[in-house]
């Protein structure tokens, strides 16, 4: 089975986690971001300045992994990313990725939900990259 097993070190799996541990400190950044705004540490336009500049990166760096493991043939693991691959891209498509300052204290209840899912999701993800790279590692003994 392609799926888990390869010989020796996987580098695919190793690049994995590297990008997982990239996009869970991303979702920690913005949910730390999120807490200095409730607590009135830092205005909405300084918020919004802040987490616009980080959510186009976190997109395209979840983009180019699911991509590349629909490449390595690695169909599980993309079939476990493209929801969030969808989601990222209706949202961009809609416009919805941007946050607006005006509308950012209206929406911080949300907005704590959906980046507690995203690090939940990015969390999961890189404990399954873990594995697979250490069943690659220690199969043949």
């Amino acid at each position: 089975m392609y799926e888990l097993y390869t010989e020796g070190l996987d580098m695919t799996m190793i690049f994995s986690i590297i990008s997982s541990g990239g996009l869970i400190a991303l979702a920690v950044y913005q949910l730390l971001l999120l807490t200095d705004l409730e607590g009135n540490d830092i205005n909405s336009i300084e918020f919004s300045r802040r987490m616009n500049k980080i959510i186009l990166p976190e997109y395209i760096m979840h983009a180019v992994f699911t991509v590349w493991y629909m490449l390595t043939f690695r169909f599980i693991i993309f079939l476990l990313n493209l929801p969030v691959l969808v989601y990222h891209y209706l949202r961009y498509q809609e416009r919805q990725h941007r946050i607006d300052p005006t509308k950012v204290y209206q929406m911080t209840s949300k907005l704590g939900n959906h980046l507690m899912l995203k690090l939940v999701f990015y969390m999961v993800m890189f404990f399954i990259y873990l594995f697979i790279l250490l069943y690659c590692l220690f199969a043949n003994e």
